[in-house]
């Protein structure tokens, strides 16, 4: 399980092996693009084996879903 910073879980993708290289499979290579070099670092989900599925950051920029903006007050007038 993967567990945030409040201590909850978030959700993991699963991905279907089929047709998949071995690079791939291994972490070998990028799940999305299959870039080599570098090799993928980011976690983006996981195999139906619960074993990480990994992705170039440019790739997981895209697959992972955008953190939520910072909410600002605005002042109020008295």
């Amino acid at each position: 399980m993967n567990w945030g910073p409040t201590g909850t879980a978030h959700r993991m993708v699963t991905f279907d092996p089929e047709g998949m290289s071995s690079a791939q499979l291994f972490g070998e290579a990028c799940v999305v693009c299959h870039k080599k070099w570098p090799r993928p670092r980011v976690r983006v989900g996981r195999f139906p084996d619960d074993t990480a599925v990994l992705a170039c950051s440019d790739c997981a920029e895209a697959l992972l879903p955008a953190p939520l903006a910072t909410v600002v007050s605005f002042p109020v007038k008295a």
